[in-house]
């Protein structure tokens, strides 16, 4: 028997819950963050965990983290900038997205300005239908024209979101290819590996998250991961996911879209779990961190 260690890293303090399984105790740990050099607050938590109550790294047998990496770079703006790829004359699909307007009892309501700005969107003459047959092949000179007009917009990564590409990938996988061969240097994102759905907004929107996230989010996962190596941590890292469930740490590196509601969700759960503890079937829960205010409605015990 060992500890299980939650640990929620938010843009100000890092919380840190050890649960003693073999007795059931609970001893809890509260550290800075440290955003400037991520892992550092997790290494210094485990630091503090053995120094106050005597739990040793190597007894840690599960390590559960929520974190808001994702969303807090999406609600700063500071993902990397990007340039989306669509089907020739589906350039305004971020600006269209579902016509629906934000408050519908106010007419002078409008949506944020989107990830990427109309002027990083860049048309790819190409069309596969809605059946998945090709109506308008992809050729080489096009893929080329493509890459060379994101790279003069300055873009640091690509995002690929065809029309119809859940029903036949292929031209969103020769674009890839194409960039990872001739520009290596720039991370690059299909629609069809991130949400293969059959709503064009939902699919690209879904995408573009996805991709301006993605380099944060790998970078501070890998750091993670060898803060916990480094303090001497057997458990394998896992990350809360933005629907409460669990994910291993490796895998958010490359879906990162199922964990951007991460730290969020940790809360949600716990809310949840208090109130069923209580009796209380409808709760409204406030999780107020350093960059965000996060509120929840929970009905008959479920978060809506």
């Amino acid at each position: 028997m060992g500890y299980r260690v939650g640990v929620d890293i938010g843009g100000t303090f890092t919380d840190l819950c050890a649960l003693d399984e073999s007795t059931g105790a609970l001893h809890t740990m509260k550290v800075f963050s440290r955003p400037d050099q991520p892992g550092a607050d997790v290494a210094e938590g485990i630091r503090m965990l053995h120094e106050r109550y005597g739990i040793a790294p190597r007894d840690i047998t599960h390590f559960t983290h929520g974190t808001t990496v994702g969303i807090n770079a999406i609600i700063q703006r500071r993902g990397i900038n990007l340039a989306l790829v669509t089907t020739e004359n589906f350039c305004d699909v971020l600006e269209v997205a579902r016509l629906k307007m934000p408050d519908p009892y106010d007419l002078l309501s409008r949506r944020a300005d989107p990830l990427i700005p109309r002027n990083m969107v860049v048309g790819l003459r190409e069309r596969i239908l809605s059946d998945g047959s090709v109506d308008v092949p992809l050729i080489e000179n096009e893929m080329a024209g493509t890459l060379a007009k994101a790279r003069a917009l300055g873009a640091e990564g690509l995002v690929i979101s065809l029309l119809h590409s859940y029903r036949n990938p292929t031209h969103e996988f020769a674009m890839r290819d194409y960039v990872r061969k001739h520009a290596p240097d720039i991370p690059v994102f299909c629609s069809y590996e991130v949400w293969p759905i059959i709503r064009e907004y939902e699919r690209t929107i879904t995408a573009v998250l996805h991709g301006y996230v993605q380099p944060r989010v790998s970078f501070y996962i890998d750091a993670l991961m060898k803060a916990l190596i480094d303090s001497g941590v057997p458990a394998s890292p896992m990350l809360t996911k933005s629907n409460g469930g669990l994910m291993r740490a490796e895998a958010g590196k490359k879906d990162c879209a199922q964990m951007l509601l991460s730290g969020t969700a940790s809360g949600v759960v716990g809310a949840a779990r208090i109130a069923a503890q209580t009796g209380l079937g409808n709760v409204m829960s406030v999780d107020i961190g350093g960059t965000s205010a996060d509120v929840a409605l929970i009905r008959n015990g479920t978060p809506c």
